[in-house]
């Protein structure tokens, strides 16, 4: 297998290099013609991915020699947006106002031509913007939306607000539908400058103010994949779901050693399992076993296919739309207490202090002897004199659990030695009831237990990365790039401006050290928020790249294959690694070709994900707080306007505007130097970090948006 995406990168970067068509391109490529439809569909992934550009007359050329960029759409809701390039440090993002967005719509993979370089007279301001001249991907062939009926038209307004104009809906074709339906509209005509989009309803969900239908409006807002087709049904039935054990003896049996799984309460598919004891040394010997989900499922398969669209589990409030089918994802690729299981196991030898001696990567079939739960785990080592293992009896749960919290801690510190930053954000947890409304809410905050994990499942992604890099294996990995200057300067002159506190936001153990200072304060939350956001998000790579958070050379993500299709391609490689099957130069080449276009996918689904569980709970948060407005809460402000203070409600992490007209009791100012807004007659201060009594005023579903006022 030719490496295309190599080859085009060579031709387009010569200087002799003038646009060709496909075919010419596939002539130098030295493609043959049983491949070339093959070949096409590789030039449109590269155009896909910003390698190169369509020009006039169907030629492709270098985006850079012809002033183009290919990226995605982010609009604002006021009109204008921002495309940011799919190519990573090809430019900064682009500004497009509203007259140059052609019929692009949020979320569209785009080419924008640029400004000419040679226009310098032009304010830099200007000189970042630029104008759509084609749409490479609609993101949005279907809009959620309510349905709004007028006396001379209909429409659907978005629930995306970054969606920022309506659908228009015929009205001989909506005579049956109500106002204020929850609907799926289908577009039938773009947008442009003067006129807004047009389209057809093909699903009603229900009514927009029933929150049983919530889910599934989020389900189709963020266009998930949620039912599985007849050939993937028809693949399982003739997979084998019981374990023999005769064809086990090439595994490592270590179904007499006792392990165990530690997870949510709520959890049905269970990754991961731990082991850890001692030697006559006194060494550490921790096992870290993960499901062998790659046992089942076939290459290319119908199962493996739709396992790699959808990318990860998507975890919503009373619902989850898995990878895989329940059949193996909460079956026999579940390590189920008492069951045997198939599994990789990742065996370490740490000496006394935490230094790694050796480990082994090996197939293995286990059965798990306890499954716990974050909290109970948690509970039986507080009730052990907090982890310690001489206080209690040796073999025990206690004791093991007891040397877990021990060792998790020295890991845990050795980490931090070495410049991985921790931040500190507990989440909201929210049970949802079969009407659709929230049952109760939790936030859960990291304790000893979520800290084992993490440690011993960090540990097995970075040995597994080393391992990988180290036999030139190809692999994805899970990158973390360093941060954005101008981001960091600007988080450290904010806590300096707020806080009075000099920070250097390049010295990674002085970041951890001050968010220890403050991670009892009010606006600890806040702060590791922004530290987060002043950071680049990890991705998924074909490359390897170190992972700047975790200061790492190597990292993957291959713990999770139930739920990460990552981490299934991790285990698919070390299985043909395992079997002699990765041996030559041409089979490695043509795997690294075949997994370089999965990384850019699953980092996508990846934060659709996010987006879409983030959704739901704001939207959830705020049905459940409209028969609440007269309650009175605390709060954070966590951000000062002109127009007001935004202030985060310590109880929900939810956050919402006190406007400035609602503060009567004088006449405010924004002092930028400061942070604060201060009163020009009282000298009333509100500062970041303060504390506040509020109450709430309006809440606006569609918008997801709350108001608050001072108490």
């Amino acid at each position: 297998m030719i490496d295309v995406e190599k080859k085009i990168r060579n031709l387009l970067n010569s200087r002799k290099y003038k646009p060709m068509n496909a075919s010419e391109l596939a002539e130098q490529c030295n493609i043959e013609d049983s491949e070339y439809q093959h070949f096409c569909t590789q030039l449109q992934d590269l155009e896909l991915k910003g390698v190169v550009v369509k020009v006039k007359n169907r030629q492709y050329a270098n985006p850079k020699r012809v002033n183009l960029m290919v990226g995605k759409l982010e609009c604002n809701r006021k009109g204008f947006g921002f495309v940011v390039p799919v190519q990573e440090g090809t430019s900064s993002d682009i500004y497009i106002n509203e007259a140059d967005m052609s019929n692009a719509m949020h979320g569209d993979v785009v080419v924008v031509r640029l400004p000419s370089p040679a226009k310098s007279g032009r304010k830099k301001r200007n000189r970042d913007s630029g104008k759509i001249v084609n749409i490479l991907y609609r993101a949005n062939e279907t809009v959620v939306g309510t349905f709004k009926r007028g006396k001379h038209l209909s429409y659907v307004a978005p629930d995306n607000q970054s969606i920022c104009r309506d659908v228009y809906v015929p009205h001989e074709d909506s005579k049956e539908i109500e106002h204020d339906d929850k609907v799926v509209v289908k577009i039938n005509q773009w947008p442009n400058r003067h006129l807004n989009a047009e389209g057809s309803i093909i699903e009603v969900l229900g009514k927009s103010d029933d929150p049983a239908i919530d889910t599934h409006s989020i389900i189709h807002q963020f266009q998930i994949p949620f039912t599985f087709s007849k050939e993937v049904l028809a693949e399982i039935e003739f997979l084998p779901l019981l374990i023999e054990q005769d064809k086990d003896d090439n595994r490592l049996d270590l179904r007499s050693e006792f392990i165990i799984t530690i997870d949510p309460d709520d959890a049905k598919d269970f990754d991961d399992a731990i082991s850890l004891k001692r030697d006559n040394n006194e060494n550490w010997l921790l096992g870290v076993h993960i499901t062998d989900v790659s046992y089942y499922i076939q290459y290319n398969s119908a199962l493996d296919r739709e396992a790699r669209k959808r990318g990860t589990s998507v975890y919503l409030p009373g619902t989850v739309i898995p990878m895989l089918p329940e059949t193996l994802s909460n079956g026999i690729c579940s390590l189920k207490e008492g069951e045997d299981r198939l599994t990789k196991s990742v065996l370490f030898t740490y000496s006394p202090n935490g230094l790694l001696l050796g480990f082994k990567i090996m197939h293995s079939i286990i059965n798990v002897k306890k499954r716990l739960t974050y909290d109970n785990a948690t509970k039986i080592i507080l009730e052990n004199n907090g982890g310690n293992p001489d206080q209690v009896e040796s073999d025990s749960l206690a004791h093991t659990l007891s040397i877990m919290c021990m060792f998790a801690k020295v890991l845990y510190k050795k980490r931090l030695m070495n410049g991985a930053l921790e931040l500190n954000l507990p989440e909201i947890s929210i049970k949802i009831g079969t009407s659709g409304t929230i049952d109760s809410i939790e936030k859960v905050t990291r304790d000893i237990s979520h800290i084992i994990i993490e440690e011993f499942m960090i540990a097995a992604n970075q040995i597994v990365a080393k391992f990988m890099h180290t036999k030139n294996l190809p692999s994805l990995y899970r990158i973390h790039p360093e941060p954005d200057e101008d981001r960091m300067d600007d988080f450290a002159e904010f806590i300096f401006l707020s806080m009075g506190k000099r920070i250097n936001p390049y010295n990674n153990f002085e970041l951890q050290t001050f968010l220890k200072e403050i991670e009892n304060h009010p606006e600890s939350y806040v702060i590791n928020m922004m530290m987060l956001k002043s950071l680049q998000k990890a991705i998924y790579s074909a490359a390897r790249a170190p992972h700047y958070a975790l200061a790492v050379e190597d990292y993957t993500h291959f713990t999770s294959p139930i739920r990460r299709y990552p981490d299934l391609v991790v285990h698919r490689l070390l299985d043909l690694f395992l079997s002699g099957q990765l041996k030559s130069n041409k089979v490695k080449a043509q795997w690294r070709e075949i997994i370089s276009g999965w990384a850019d996918h699953c980092s996508f689904t990846e934060k659709r994900a996010e987006d879409a569980e983030r959704e739901i709970i704001k939207l959830k948060l705020l049905r459940y707080l409209e028969d609440q407005m007269d309650r009175v809460m605390q709060g954070v402000i966590t951000g000062i306007q002109e127009y007001g203070l935004f202030v985060q409600l310590d109880e929900f992490l939810l956050d919402g505007l006190i406007h400035i007209r609602t503060l009567t009791d004088d006449f405010y100012q924004l002092d930028k130097k400061r942070v604060s807004l201060i009163g020009t007659r009282s000298g009333r201060t509100f500062r970041f970090g303060d504390t506040v009594t509020v109450k709430i005023t309006k809440i606006d579903l569609l918008k997801r948006e709350v108001d608050f006022v001072l108490v």
